[in-house]
Parts: C-alpha cells; structure tokens; sequence
C-alpha cells in the first residue's frame, strides 16, 4: 500500500521524469543486496559510491538538465534511504535486510517521497504499527500547514515588496537570503505535514529561530534539515574521521553533501564555503572560551560547566552576540546567489553567477573568515 500510494503521488507529481527515481531505486537496490550477499560487508560505502555515480551520470550525459533539476530533492531522498540500510546492516542496527517489498514501501512513502524528510528504515516500520487519530495530532498537520503557507507568502511576495531594488546592495543581499531560507522552512513544514498525513512520528525538520538568530554558524547547519544532519553526521562524517581526520572528514562530509544536490558550482561553492566557516568558527570559540574561561563555545553549554563567565556575564554575552552578528551577515553573504529573478533557477546556478553575486559584496564574508582563521591560528 505504501508503494502504491508514493508511486501514484510521485507520478502525478512528476510523470516521465519517474524514470530517473526508477533508475537510481534500481541501481541502489542492486547494489545493495550484491554487496550484502556476495561481500557481506561495507554494504553501505558501495551503495554509496553507486547512487552517487549514477546521479553524476544522470547530471553530465543522460538527464535533460530542466527535468533533472526539478527532481534532484526526490532523488536525494532516494539514496539517503538507500545507503542508510546499508550503513545499518554494517553496524547490525538492522539484523536483516529488507525484502523488496519492504524496500519499494520504505522509499516511495507517500509521506517522505517527494518533500522528505529522510526517515530510518526503523522509523518507518512505525507506521505499520497501530494508528489512533487524535486532536493533536489534526492540531499538529494544520499548524505545520499554515506555517508553511505563512513561509512561502514571505518567500513570494511579501520580502521583495518590503524590500525594493533600489536600496543598499547588503539590505537587498538580507533580503534575498531571507526569501531563500524561508522557501527552505515552506518546504520543511510542508514535509513536516505530509510525513504525519501518512501516520509518521516526524517531530521537527527545521527551527526557523535558531537560523534567523542564530548563536553561531555551526548551530544553522545542525538546525537546517535535522534529519539530514543526523544522516550526514552518522553515516557519512563518523565514517570519513577514522581515515580523515576532523578537518578534511568535515571538507568530506560538506563535499559528499554537494554532490547528492548535483553538480552545481553554486551549492558547492556556499557548502565548502559553510564547512571551512564552521570549523574555523568552532575551532576560535573553542580557544577563546579556554583564554577567557567563559561560555563562549559554538554550541550551548550545558547548565552546569566549568566555566567561571556564564553565558549571561558581559564578556559572555559580547562575544556570543558578535558571533551571532557576524553569522546572520554570512547568512546573507551565501544566501545572495539564490535570488529568484535568476533566469537559471531551473537548470542551476553556473560559476559566473555565483562569484558575480559575491563580487558585488567584495568577498567581504571570506574575507572575515580568513582574518578569524588567523586569529585562531595565532592565539
């Protein structure tokens, strides 16, 4: 029934361009039950390798480049559940593969197919566990729609009439990062939605909050896709750091990231960018919080830590509020290229675009990551 029901969804959403996530599901699949019953072993590394091999295929010589960009979110939905089975029956979370049916069910849930979230194999056994409907439940998918309908107007319409064309570039750079990310939250609370409509446990995807205020930059990617966070940060990172090392495992994980969004100068450029940023930036709080003995660091300390300034003395709260600064003018340094008059929103952004965009700030936000990177060099 799940198949069923995502293969309808999917078609009427997409129709031929299923063949693509036909493809990449068949490739993966394959792979998948070759490397489980033949090598019994890092099941997860070459279904990996495959689907991204494929999805590079389809971007260079197979793909028509406007049908494939309007499915690489599905796509990517597609190989992070893929490989996280793999992942899973490597470190024997999942004590046995699942059967094709089971598979077919999991990656083309109505709830998670075309919007996301990524889900875990075992998350989405849940739902064929007995289901009560209740008012808060109803409460919840209602909410989360109407925020997310709140989030597009704001995307739309209402961040280009507050914000006109003939003012300061950096106000127009805010403002088209800002119609940027709220996209991004329509689409979080939409899938938000969907995966509950279809009896999933799917709690929060994105926390607007901490991105438009954030505490650092290390803090926006965590609270960006949560579940793909987690993905990332399992499956992908925690694997490259025994042979990596923190550094080149994080330039790793970010690049890995780009590439499951497709070849595009654009994403990877702002990904690489984000993940040199946050290293340096939590790599300078790291060392400022020990020289100032105050609770400094990238992410909140706990209640009880060993620092003598808490969060809310005023060397603690000085620091914290220039990083938060410094943050949200990053947000919108990176943000500026994904502006929506572009005539290349549906074939991605090319090179010439990108470093156009950033050109007209001056390169000012790599600039103050370089000057931050000498700082934590020299303390």
């Amino acid at each position: 029934m799940s198949a069923t029901c995502g293969g309808i969804v999917t078609w009427g959403m997409f129709g031929h361009r299923c063949s693509y996530m036909v493809c990449l599901l068949a490739v993966g699949g394959l792979v998948l039950s070759l490397s489980h019953f033949v090598l019994k072993s890092r099941r997860g590394p070459f279904t990996c390798v495959s689907c991204v091999t494929f999805l590079i295929a389809c971007e260079l010589w197979l793909a028509d480049p406007v049908d494939w960009h309007s499915i690489r979110g599905p796509q990517m939905i597609i190989l992070m559940k893929v490989v996280s089975v793999g992942f899973d029956l490597d470190s024997s979370s999942l004590a046995r593969l699942p059967n094709i049916l089971e598979m077919v069910g999991y990656i083309l849930n109505p709830g998670t197919v075309i919007f996301g979230p990524w889900i875990s194999f075992s998350s989405y056994k849940r739902v064929l566990q007995p289901f009560s409907l209740n008012l808060r439940l109803v409460l919840g998918v209602i909410i989360h729609l109407i925020i997310s309908m709140i989030f597009l107007l704001l995307s739309t319409c209402f961040a280009l009439w507050m914000v006109p064309d003939s003012i300061n570039k950096w106000a127009q750079a805010f403002r088209d990062a800002f119609s940027f990310r709220s996209s991004h939250y329509f689409v979080s609370y939409l899938s938000m939605t969907s995966a509950q409509l279809s009896g999933l446990d799917i709690r929060e995807v994105a926390r607007p909050a901490y991105i438009e205020i954030p505490r650092s930059l290390v803090e926006v990617v965590v609270y960006w896709n949560m579940p793909m966070h987690y993905w990332l940060k399992t499956y992908i990172f925690k694997t490259a750091r025994n042979w990596l090392g923190i550094f080149w495992a994080i330039l790793f994980t970010y690049s890995m990231s780009s590439l499951f969004h497709g070849i595009n100068f654009q994403l990877a450029a702002v990904l690489l960018s984000l993940g040199f940023y946050t290293y340096v930036e939590h790599s300078l709080r790291v060392k400022l919080a020990s020289v100032f003995d105050a609770c400094v660091l990238a992410r909140p300390c706990p209640e009880k830590c060993h620092h003598q300034y808490k969060k809310w003395s005023w060397i603690g709260i000085f620091i914290n509020v220039s990083f938060s600064v410094l943050a949200m003018l990053h947000l919108a340094y990176l943000g500026i290229m994904f502006d929506s008059n572009s005539q290349e929103q549906e074939t991605g952004y090319s090179l010439s675009h990108t470093l156009s965009k950033w050109a007209s700030l001056n390169y000012s936000s790599h600039w103050i990551i370089f000057v931050c990177y000498i700082m934590y060099i020299l303390i």
